[in-house]
């Protein structure tokens, strides 16, 4: 199709032509022409060109009864009105004029326009016609009107209360117009959102419930999310709206249903039997609409339809064949399925949905294949007469030879030994070869850890551990090498005479590293503990492990109930509550109300603050004397051993182990002089407002730091004050409707890294969550003890 003529590209000076061409009236007496020219203007105010120049001759050329040139002329008003507000008066007599006209479409268009010029000034003029328009004879005007008063109140909201509109709009539910009602509702709606939602009571409710499908999907869902909210007096009055609106399941609009389905849900929901039945009678109508052509409806639904199965399972089981995965579906609708086949699984269906996810390991996509990996071992976790079969067909894909299929089976078999550890002997045997084979590094410290567990049941576990201690500098994952560190430790004190050496080689490499942070402070940890007392040693790191019950995973009935409160909405397709991904509208920096750490006197030079001086650190003791461990090599021979008149503390294998640690310069038991260490955030870091916002549009979240706080919750300044006090300044902040809000930012004292924060606290309960962006991500556990440690006073 040819491009119109009035969208090629504009000349110098064309706009001038169309000036003269509006202020020609030979030429704007032929509506023809005059439709010609006033598409043009629409055309270049579409492709962005200003032709503002232009507004007091379209306000003249507005003097038409065309209905067409009306329309583009009062868009072209309400879009530069704004701009030239002393012209934009001049509009108001001509619509003014035509919200009298005779045809009810013109008094619309022009009430419409005028609403929308969203200036102060007009607040005067538009009262008096939407007065007359929500009286009006013509439902389109009156609908019309009743979407102005929603924007009078954004204009002036003290008119909107002194006129009284509340009652208005209310007396226009009944009005006997579908379109009418339904735009009174939304604009009642809108307007409450600021106070809070809509109070649902029976003479607002009952009356639109009851004419339900007079209104097209639209208003139905509308109505159907207020019904959501009301609660019936009586079971007569329950059960009745209840079957009044039975037929809307069958709605071929998935929305229409999914509405209807929360109300039912609603209602029923302090009735167990009722609500029982209720899913049962929802299962059928919502499996219909799962297996729409449509993928986004087939995932929304299937999101709405996992809840209800976590809810009653025992309802779904019989029909859990609709949740197998075919060839076509996309990895959303896979995903989905899989996590509903987990739930629906019991002794009797356990058997056939592990065969069938067994299927689904051949998948294209890796993260199905291991997801129905990570599916097995849930129901086998989940269903204890499952987990020989499990156990036995995850065995089986270790010869497959697939790195991902290989690392994620070992993963699960680690998880599934967790909950029953009696199981080892069927699985160790096919894991002593899989290490070579596995390159993942979740799968590598899954291996790791099994031969840290059981390593006295394998004859070659100490010279497996010893190939990853000699590649210790080939190993990039942290991950892998704190649970090398982990195992060895184990391992040390169940076979002492083979792991001895191994374990002083890993922590003389471990404690020098100076890139994994967190491998040199776990190997520390354990270097000091073997020097403390090796029994004790012994006692913390070989402790008798606590059977797993259920993984945290399982247990979150809590956030499971936030997210069915919030049915019908974004919390069920996200899978989590509401307040985790929506925040209220930031507030401007620098806006009244907002506190703002003070500037540095010298914008351009930030403030030099010496930190405070620490405390000497206390002697490392007796055992510092005298060290128990030695490491493996480079040893200097010419170094001096202090004399000491402590006995030394034998071993559980009555042999000295290690020895002193490291460099001359280094005191890596914080046992000698010197400065006290650097803290670990930059004192008065700098970072302007603009800046801020501009890395936090950039940056992807990290975590999200959560805590309670004792209530009565401290102050804004207060608790600002001990955020600084740990060097964490605030940028912003304020408090509204029960709600603190902060934004904070820090700054590394090491590499000069930023973290930024927006934090919410609320008043009543004192639930604290920080959302947290950063530029390096391995310090995040760094800052996050800097936060736990600014609010350890208030928790």
């Amino acid at each position: 199709m040819p491009q119109p003529a009035y969208f090629v590209d504009h000349k110098r000076g064309e706009v001038n032509e169309l000036r003269n061409h509006l202020r020609n009236p030979k030429l704007m007496r032929d509506p023809k022409k005059q439709q010609e020219v006033t598409k043009k203007v629409i055309a270049y105010m579409t492709l962005g060109i200003d032709v503002s120049k232009l507004f007091s001759e379209m306000i003249m050329a507005s003097h038409t009864k065309d209905l067409v040139i009306k329309k583009m002329i009062y868009l072209y008003l309400c879009n530069y009105a704004a701009r030239k507000k002393d012209l934009a008066v001049l509009a108001i007599n001509t619509l003014r004029k035509d919200a009298q006209d005779d045809d009810p479409m013109i008094r619309g268009l022009a009430l419409r326009s005028l609403c929308s010029l969203k200036l102060p000034s007009i607040v005067e003029y538009v009262v008096p016609l939407l007065r007359s328009g929500v009286k009006d004879s013509s439902s389109y005007v009156r609908k019309t009107a009743a979407i102005g008063v929603a924007r009078l109140y954004r204009i002036s909201p003290e008119q909107y209360k002194a006129g009284g509109w509340e009652a208005k709009l209310r007396g226009m539910l009944t009005d006997r117009e579908a379109s009418v009602a339904i735009n009174a509702l939304n604009t009642l709606k809108e307007v409450n959102m600021e106070t809070g939602a809509l109070e649902a009571d029976a003479k607002t409710v009952l009356p639109l419930v009851k004419r339900v499908r007079e209104f097209n999907e639209w208003g139905q869902c509308s109505i159907l999310d207020l019904a959501s909210g009301y609660v019936p007096t009586t079971q007569q009055e329950m059960f009745g709206i209840m079957n009044h609106l039975d037929p809307l399941l069958k709605h071929s609009n998935c929305a229409v249903v999914l509405a209807t389905t929360k109300v039912y849900l609603n209602f029923t929901r302090n009735l167990p039997k009722v609500h029982f039945s209720v899913i049962k009678r929802l299962k059928v109508p919502l499996l219909t609409l799962m297996s729409s052509a449509s993928v986004e409806l087939a995932y929304t639904v299937l999101s709405h339809l996992r809840i209800l199965v976590s809810r009653a399972p025992e309802i779904f089981a019989s029909d859990h064949k609709h949740f197998f995965c075919r060839y076509n579906d996309p990895a959303c609708i896979k995903n989905l399925k899989q996590e509903v086949l987990v739930d629906l699984a019991t002794d009797s269906t356990a058997s056939e949905l592990i065969n069938e996810l067994s299927e689904y390991i051949t998948d294209v996509n890796s993260a199905i294949a291991k997801q129905a990996i990570q599916s097995i071992g849930k129901i086998a976790v989940k269903v204890e007469s499952a987990v020989d079969e499990a156990i036995e067909l995850l065995l089986s894909f270790l010869e497959l030879s697939t790195d991902h299929v290989t690392s994620e089976t070992c993963i699960v078999l680690m998880d599934i030994l967790r909950k029953f550890p009696d199981r080892y002997e069927d699985v160790i045997p096919s894991l002593q070869t899989c290490l070579k084979s596995v390159e993942a590094p979740e799968g590598r410290a899954a291996v790791v850890w099994l031969i840290g567990e059981y390593g006295e049941t394998i004859d070659d576990a100490p010279y497996i551990l010893e190939t990853l201690i000699d590649a210790y500098e080939d190993e990039a994952s942290s991950a892998v090498l704190t649970e090398l560190l982990t195992a060895t430790m184990k391992l040390f004190f169940k076979r002492p005479p083979e792991l001895h050496k191994m374990l002083g080689r890993l922590l003389k490499l471990a404690t020098a590293d100076k890139f994994k942070v967190e491998v040199r402070d776990q190997a520390l940890l354990y270097y000091r503990l073997l020097q403390h007392d090796p029994h004790e040693a012994a006692r913390i790191v070989n402790c008798e492990k606590v059977k797993v019950q259920n993984f945290a995973e399982a247990d979150e009935h809590e956030i499971k109930d936030q997210i069915f409160e919030e049915f019908n909405s974004l919390s069920a397709i996200y899978q989590m509550p509401s307040a985790r991904f929506t925040t209220f509208r930031r507030p401007e920096f620098k806006e009244p109300g907002l506190e703002s750490p003070p500037e540095s006197p010298h914008p351009n030079r930030p403030n030099i603050v010496q930190p405070p001086a620490l405390p000497p650190q206390p002697s490392a003791g007796p055992a510092a004397a005298n060290p128990i461990i030695q490491l493996e090599e480079d040893a200097d021979p010419n170094q001096s051993v202090p004399p000491t008149n402590v006995k030394k503390t034998e071993t559980p294998a009555s042999f000295d182990i290690l020895a002193s640690l490291a460099d001359d310069d280094d005191d890596i038991l914080g046992g000698g002089g010197g400065a006290p260490p650097k803290p670990p955030l930059k004192p008065k870091p700098m970072l302007p407002p603009m800046e801020y916002k501009k890395k936090w549009g950039a940056l992807s979240q990290a975590s999200v730091y959560r805590a309670t706080l004792r209530t009565p919750v401290p102050k804004v300044k207060a608790l600002a004050s001990l955020f600084k006090e740990r060097h964490i300044d605030t940028i912003a902040s304020g408090e509204k409707g029960g709600l603190m809000k902060f934004y904070f930012f820090a700054q590394s004292s090491s590499d000069g890294t930023f973290f930024l924060v927006e934090a919410n606290l609320q008043v009543s309960s004192g639930k604290f969550a920080a959302t947290i962006k950063l530029e390096n991500s391995s310090l995040l556990s760094v800052f996050e003890t800097e936060m736990k440690g600014a609010l350890s006073s208030a928790v």
